[in-house]
């Protein structure tokens, strides 16, 4: 260990633990609410500045793109200027671009004004990540990280209910909403934060950050577009091939490189690998329930926004109490056992949701969405605590980087693959059910054929997580492996 990290982890023990976690918290949850809170609110924008549904979706799309080409190089800054302070930058950058979003007056400047925030947001979320394992104790790292792991979800639950609910008063207030959380959370972290202790400087890796950036966008255009361009289209498999040919020369370029924008070698360490494989398959499959079931709820169901996101409030209390003992059973259990008995749940409860009917009732719906944010707060949250602990505290920058950056780029996917296997599906069910049951009427057959679609979405999903079973397994053989054999691997903290 270099005497800049032998530094930072002796003032670990003497920081508040509570006040700068909750510091940490604040933070994350700054930064991830404006990532969720447009998609309902997205089509009410068309009647404020009088635009097309096509200009209107880059107000989502530009911050996608921008959250997701950040992300890389967060490591890098970092370590050149240190933690602390590209906390404070970030959430700086938050708060000013949300003030400006606020006063936008047209659809090109909250275009723009919400690209910048995407990039400040999208620093946030690896920054306060490896601030966890940079500042607190090791032992109650798995509990921070439970902590801090909820933000992300607190934004995505009530992020959609809070901005259609504001939309019908007054649009300004959507992006003004956490401004007090983030002016507090700047302030507390210039009190409570470590003072950032210098490290060696590493010089840039241009060639890196070029191919990262290029890559990432082609990918989330990709994946973004994919439902409305269609296989057949030249954009489709230009992205595809730009998308491809910069990862694969990103790879190549980072491991002949001394100092990588990202350590890929991290994946040469089987924990950190496994874990970090679990996590993106369940974060895979998390957001077809974030993504579909308020679809079903609104627009078979025939609820509000706002009505959905009440639907939502007892799974959100249920993801909180699951992520909380995930991260007190962390070192009683083991990471392997939480994440299979997690991803179980989760595979039962997304494949009873390929169940829907549209009889299905809003208890019954209500009921399975607190089951399923059981076993997403039992396993999401060991899995990644498993791969940060997996890293040493020197590599924690690169790590973080490297999950974050993963999960924009694989939630961009899983959102381009899901809507994508539902318009095919919806199109196949609307041919057979006009041919078997015409006489319903047309808004039946659409209904019917919404809501199995939306049915075979889930069914894809619940392959998906089936598949983190045989991961978490795995994890456990290795551990058990580790403990009766001489150790090949860096540290890790399995028990």
């Amino acid at each position: 260990m270099n005497s800049a990290a032998a530094k930072a982890e002796e003032g670990q023990g003497s920081l508040p633990f509570w006040p700068v976690l909750l510091t940490l918290f604040c933070g994350s949850f700054v930064g991830m609410y404006p990532m969720v809170s447009l998609n309902v609110s997205l089509p009410g924008f068309i009647g404020i500045f009088h635009t097309g549904l096509g200009t209107v979706q880059w107000i989502i799309t530009g911050f996608t793109l921008a959250f997701g080409m950040i992300a890389p190089v967060s490591g890098y800054l970092s370590s050149r200027f240190g933690g602390r302070r590209m906390f404070l930058l970030s959430l700086a950058g938050i708060t000013v671009s949300s003030v400006m979003c606020s006063l936008s007056w047209n659809i090109h400047a909250l275009i723009f004004f919400r690209i910048l925030q995407g990039l400040c947001c999208g620093l946030i979320q690896p920054v306060s990540l490896a601030m966890i394992y940079q500042t607190l104790p090791r032992g109650r790292q798995p509990l921070a990280v439970s902590v801090w792991s909820f933000s992300t979800v607190l934004g995505t639950a009530v992020g959609p209910s809070v901005s259609g609910w504001l939309q019908q008063h007054d649009w300004h207030l959507i992006f003004l909403v956490t401004l007090p959380a983030g002016i507090l959370a700047w302030l507390a972290g210039r009190i409570l934060l470590p003072k950032d202790v210098r490290g060696p400087q590493k010089r840039l890796d241009s060639a890196g950050l070029l191919l990262a950036t290029v890559g990432s966008l082609a990918i989330l255009l990709l994946f973004g577009n994919l439902h409305a361009w269609g296989m057949r289209s030249v954009w489709t498999w230009g992205c595809l091939l730009i998308g491809g040919a910069c990862s694969a020369l990103f790879i190549r370029v980072e491991l002949r490189t001394k100092e990588p924008l990202l350590n890929l070698r991290l994946f040469g360490n089987f924990t950190f690998a496994a874990s970090l494989g679990v996590s993106l398959i369940l974060s895979f499959a998390l957001y077809s329930g974030v993504y579909f079931v308020p679809l079903f709820l609104e627009e078979v169901q025939g609820l509000s926004s706002f009505q959905v996101g009440l639907l939502f409030l007892p799974a959100a209390a249920c993801l909180t109490l699951a992520t909380f003992l995930s991260g007190k059973g962390y070192r009683t259990f083991g990471p392997a056992a939480l994440i299979a008995l997690g991803s179980l749940i989760l595979l039962v409860t997304t494949f009873r949701f390929s169940r829907l009917g549209t009889e299905t009732t809003l208890v019954s719906v209500m009921i399975w969405l607190a089951i399923r944010n059981v076993g997403t707060g039992l396993s999401l949250t060991p899995a990644t605590s498993a791969a940060m602990a997996a890293v040493p505290q020197s590599e924690s920058g690169h790590a973080s980087a490297l999950i974050n950056w993963l999960r924009q780029l694989f939630s961009a996917g899983a959102l381009g693959m899901f809507t994508s296997v539902f318009y095919a599906r919806m199109s196949v069910h609307e041919s057979r059910l006009h041919a078997n049951y015409a006489a319903q009427g047309t808004e039946w057959i659409r209904r019917e054929a919404y809501t199995r679609s939306i049915d075979d979405a889930f069914l894809f999903a619940s392959a998906l997580v089936a598949l983190a079973i045989p991961l978490a397994l795995l994890l456990r053989k290795r551990k058990e492996a580790a403990g009766a054999g001489p150790r090949l691997e860096q540290p890790t903290e399995l028990n």
